[in-house]
């Protein structure tokens, strides 16, 4: 399917909130509510999108987010996709995809303790031992969210999702509202209420008390970017002799910076993860470049991967 702008543009604002309404929506790209509503069927039909996102802080529903890379042993095509597909079907794994470079899937669980996490870890490693042939594991402290710049360049945001200490209890009727948005973040309070057997008025209620404690974090696309006629990739830094000023320049850098989607502070093997979508080969070369010679003096390496497919993208673990 070729995007004109205005599907660039109504991507670029699902992006930034999924449950926009098809009345802003319209007031935004001053095209009618009917042509919206046509324009996002018209996107999922053809699978540019594949589902609306809704973004959970797991730190306040005291979960902990475990990302795993994995580098497989030589599988034939059929082993791989029978691989990914029984990745995905596992609840604790909240994102998966292939990648190429030093490994093959990265993929994110979710766990509630670290003892929780092992639980999964050691499952998925004793399952398909002989599938894997070795694996790391790094746990992010804080993430940032910078948009797909590319889609309405005079538009670009940032989104952080902050690592925050205070756990906020939730109960059954939460618990249900966060499994059904989950499942789409565009259905509308009629819907969710009637999917759950829970009141809209209380449906309404309760969306805005799990937005206002920062449970909620947002609501984005989860999209095919090869669609838009970009690759993205991932760079793996590892830094040395770093101040928090560097990391203020980094993050600066990062926010303004026009090919850069995500950045993210790292524990364990690496410091940072910065993603970027580029055109072709040549300008994340480009952009290496440029990295290093902004910031010669603080990284000691830089690690590249290749972000081919994502398969899964759901943040609730039950």
């Amino acid at each position: 399917m070729k995007m004109d702008t205005t599907d660039k543009h109504l991507l670029y604002l699902l992006d930034q909130n999924a449950r926009m309404s098809l009345t802003k929506l319209g007031s935004e790209l001053q095209i009618s509510r009917e042509s919206v509503n046509y324009r996002i069927k018209k996107l999922q039909r053809n699978k540019i999108i594949k589902t609306f996102v809704t973004k959970l802080n797991f730190d306040r529903l005291g979960l902990i987010n475990y990302v795993v890379y994995l580098k497989l042993n030589n599988l034939h095509a059929k082993e791989y996709e029978k691989l990914v597909t029984e990745l995905s079907e596992k609840k604790y794994i909240v994102w998966l995809a292939s990648i190429g470079g030093k490994f093959d899937l990265v993929l994110e669980i979710a766990a509630a303790s670290l003892a929780e996490f092992d639980g999964h870890y050691s499952e998925l490693i004793h399952k398909h031992s002989n599938q894997i042939g070795s694996c790391y594991v790094s746990i992010r402290v804080s993430q940032h969210t910078f948009g797909k710049k590319y889609l309405w360049p005079e538009r670009t945001t940032s989104q952080e999702v902050k690592s925050e200490t205070a756990l906020v209890k939730i109960d059954d009727i939460d618990r249900k509202l966060i499994t059904a948005m989950t499942e789409n973040a565009r259905l509308s309070v009629m819907e969710i209420g009637n999917r759950t057997k829970i009141p809209p008025s209380t449906v309404a209620f309760r969306l805005k008390q799990l937005e206002r404690s920062g449970i909620i974090d947002g609501y984005f696309v989860f999209s095919k970017l090869n669609d838009y006629g970009y690759s993205r990739y991932k760079c793996l830094v590892t830094v040395r002799n770093f101040s928090k000023q560097d990391e203020e320049k980094l993050l600066k850098f990062c926010r303004t910076h026009e090919d850069i989607y995500y950045y993210a502070k790292t524990l364990v093997n690496w410091n940072f993860e910065i993603e970027v979508d580029v055109k072709t080969p040549m300008e994340y070369q480009q952009f290496l470049i440029e990295f290093r010679n902004n910031f010669n003096e603080m990284i000691q390496d830089t690690e590249s991967l290749s972000i081919f497919e994502e398969h899964k993208f759901k943040f609730w673990p039950y």
